[in-house]
């Protein structure tokens, strides 16, 4: 009789264990509730492990992700998501290896990821080809804003041996793709007094248009009239970087990051094959209009260099006059040229300066690629929220 009371006794304490209730923890039994994730750092703008972007996807790409050129690319994000790229003029293949090389007037490529590009045309033709400067002068450095429902893209119309007569004009459109209406000169030498008056970044701040440019004579800035069209009346080129008429930088690109703005600007000689020396500086200010600094504490205004962001490395050389966007997790992204070193440094004749993209990483406030290079070979992609979320 003792015997099967035990054992009933038994069955009823296996009974109450299967149907209590399971004890206090955290739900992954591998992660510490007590320890912040590795990935969560200081960075307002993202992620600051290279292997781990927010998203439930990882998706990877490998550099150069347009070739074989495109040079001095600027970037910027349409309202449906869509990003658009814009170059130097080059002669190129541009619509396929199938077709023949020619020279494309500003050539414009979109992608859905930053990473898969597509060529959709150029801003300008034989037709409406700007003609307010000598025919033998370039169309270069593109640089896109939208104002309003407008998209004002500004293009450096210059020589190579005529400072002088160096100028930034403008045409807009009612999308990233055209059409496209050149409204001519913006600013020049005779009316600014800035040598070199090429290379362009216009932005909006305080409801107000302002553009930053030149190259080695000096960068400054200038308020534009509301459209972007002019000169406002009476504004007066005000410098922000190097010493009188000369600097060692051009190429800037302004972004703001927690609570400072960033400049970016490009050192040395753009364009010289796998010899080339180009590399992203950057500096730093409370204001967009300055005084910038670099981390060594010395004015760009002055003899001061900067913080690297990007130089050469065994993969690429020449790596410069670049674009920042963000993408859909808040990271930051560098969007430049580079030689592949290998490749041959030009093809058709012309320099072979291919579209590269990097994730930038912020240590102590001052912004960088990985390893200051960069990446070759398979590199997380960055983040872009699925097509319908997008529109949600």
């Amino acid at each position: 009789m003792k015997k099967w009371i035990c054992l009933l006794l038994c069955a009823a304490l296996l009974l109450l264990c299967a149907c209590a209730p399971p004890s206090e923890g955290p739900e992954n039994p591998g992660t510490d509730p007590g320890i912040e994730n590795p990935g969560d750092g200081e960075d307002p703008g993202g992620q600051d492990d290279p292997d781990d972007p927010v998203g439930p996807a990882v998706t990877y790409y490998t550099n150069p992700v347009f070739e074989p050129i495109f040079a001095d690319p600027t970037v910027i994000r349409h309202t449906d998501g869509t990003f658009y790229a814009y170059a130097t003029s080059d002669y190129s293949t541009w619509d396929g290896e199938n077709r023949a090389s020619r020279t494309a007037l500003i050539p414009i490529i979109k992608s859905d990821d930053l990473v898969n590009w597509e060529y959709v045309g150029d801003v300008f033709n034989a037709s409406n080809r700007p003609n307010w400067r000598p025919a033998s002068f370039g169309i270069w450095a593109p640089d896109i804003i939208r104002i309003g429902d407008t998209y004002n893209l500004y293009y450096s119309f210059a020589g190579w041996a005529d400072a002088q007569n160096s100028a930034i004009g403008v045409a807009t459109a009612p999308h990233p793709e055209g059409p496209w209406t050149d409204h001519g000169m913006v600013v020049d030498t005779p009316t600014t007094g800035v040598q070199q008056s090429i290379d362009s970044f216009t932005f909006e701040y305080e409801g107000g248009i302002y553009m930053i440019w030149g190259s080695y004579y000096g960068m400054f800035y200038i308020e534009l009239t509301a459209d972007g069209l002019a000169v406002k009346a009476g504004a007066k080129a005000v410098q922000i970087g190097g010493r009188t008429n000369f600097s060692t930088y051009e190429a800037a690109w302004l972004t703001q990051y927690g609570d400072y703005w960033y400049l970016f600007t490009s050192h040395g000689n753009c364009c010289e094959g796998l010899n080339t020396n180009y590399y992203v500086q950057a500096f730093r200010a409370d204001s967009p209009f300055g005084p910038y600094y670099g981390e060594d504490g010395k004015p760009m205004l002055g003899s001061g260099l900067g913080t690297n962001v990007i130089r050469n490395n065994a993969d690429f050389v020449g790596c410069g006059h670049n674009a920042v966007i963000q993408d859909d997790a808040g990271d930051y992204w560098i969007v430049y040229h580079g030689y592949d070193t290998s490749q041959p440094g030009t093809v058709d004749g012309t320099n072979r300066r291919a579209l590269c993209i990097d994730k930038l990483y912020w240590d102590g406030g001052w912004p960088h690629t990985q390893d200051n290079g960069a990446s070759s070979g398979e590199t997380v992609a960055p983040y872009i929220l699925p097509a319908e979320e997008q529109s949600a």
